[in-house]
């Protein structure tokens, strides 16, 4: 696939994703509630079209280095949520 088309996929994406997140309900209780979700969904999609661009041994090392670098702030949130359900 050609990156003016996976660009403009990841521009209608990050639109309709913003606009949901905005104006639904369901939206409105992830970006309160569950941040940390909207954003691996977020990137899982980036994620998702990245592989239509980059052969499979960079689409992995990009993937490895940002799964890595997310595990500290999904930890911390999932902390914090458990801590604020209980209290």
């Amino acid at each position: 696939m050609a990156f003016s088309t996976v660009l403009l996929l990841a521009v209608v994406w990050g639109v309709l994703w913003a606009l949901f997140l905005q104006y639904h309900g369901w939206g409105q209780w992830l970006a309160v509630r569950r941040t940390w979700l909207t954003v691996v969904i977020g990137v899982g999609v980036d994620l998702a079209l990245l592989a239509a661009l980059l052969d499979l041994a960079a689409w992995l090392t990009t993937a490895a280095i940002i799964a890595a670098s997310s595990v500290g702030i999904i930890v911390r949130s999932i902390a914090n949520e458990r801590h604020e359900d209980v209290v």
